[in-house]
């Protein structure tokens, strides 16, 4: 099952991997996507509940903070 809920998230990518059913359904180009996904495989809403976080089930989730600057961070330090 979790092969399938992966190879659906390769829709909305590692953008939408880590956002939350209702967080994907307020963006308009993403809920394009979900509406295809849930045609093939109409668990994926309830399985990404639970699995949208979790790496072991969610492959394209990243932990990364897309709003981190480590440039200018770093910078700091050196100028």
């Amino acid at each position: 099952l979790h092969k399938k809920y992966n190879e659906a998230n390769k829709g909305p990518g590692s953008t939408g991997a880590g956002l939350t059913a209702g967080e994907i359904q307020d963006n308009q180009e993403l809920k394009k996507l979900l509406d295809k996904i849930l045609l093939n495989f109409p668990w994926w809403e309830d399985l990404h509940g639970f699995w949208h976080t979790n790496p072991s089930y969610n492959t394209m989730f990243s932990t990364a903070d897309p709003g981190q600057d480590f440039v200018a961070e770093a910078q700091q330090h050196f100028f």
